[in-house]
């Protein structure tokens, strides 16, 4: 019997912690905000409020981005844009020399991976070389594909769709008192 073979997520560890300590200090900061400015008035809280889930929408995209080697597929998702690419119809993934990494399609096209661009702690620790090896190896052996299609779309993340619903919301809110002022 084959084993069945498991998505393997390529993430930074430093991604989630951030990801995670930005939002709740954003949100203590908003809490705080709010108790101290109040919710009415033109330009109180509702403004700061809506400023604060916009950053945290933005904070989220960016550090959700990640790796996933799936059977039959790689899938770079970045803060905006999702890609998925037969492991065939890839010719190399590598570090530049700013450290970012990317991934190099037989067509010749390149695929950047936001979860492993270019830092000072990553050229220390060597997190974007460790990944890129982890794609080689993991597209090693597997017959090279001439009629292949990269796909794009856009990425979905809905916990940070729920930042971004509620910075709207707080927006309206922010529209509606200015309004009645």
């Amino acid at each position: 019997m084959e084993r069945e073979e498991r998505p393997r997520k390529l993430r930074r560890s430093s991604y989630r912690v951030s990801q995670w300590f930005f939002t709740a200090l954003l949100l203590v900061l908003a809490a705080l905000m709010v108790a101290k400015m109040g919710t009415d008035g033109p330009n109180g809280a509702p403004l700061g409020l809506t400023a604060t889930f916009g950053a945290i929408f933005i904070e989220q995209r960016i550090l959700r981005s990640r790796v996933i080697l799936s059977p039959g597929d790689v899938q770079v998702v970045n803060a905006i844009f999702e890609y998925h690419v037969e492991p065939g119809a890839i010719k190399e993934a590598f570090v530049d020399i700013r450290g970012n990494m990317k991934i190099e399609t037989r067509g010749g096209g390149e695929i950047f991976v936001g979860a492993y661009s270019g830092s000072l702690i990553d050229s220390f620790v060597g997190s974007a070389d460790k990944a890129a090896k982890m794609v080689r190896k993991y597209i090693a052996g597997k017959p090279a594909s001439s009629n292949f299609v990269i796909r794009r779309k856009c990425a979905i993340s809905w916990l940070s769709e729920i930042w971004l619903v509620a910075a709207v919301a707080c927006a309206v809110w922010t529209a509606i008192n200015n309004a009645a002022a």
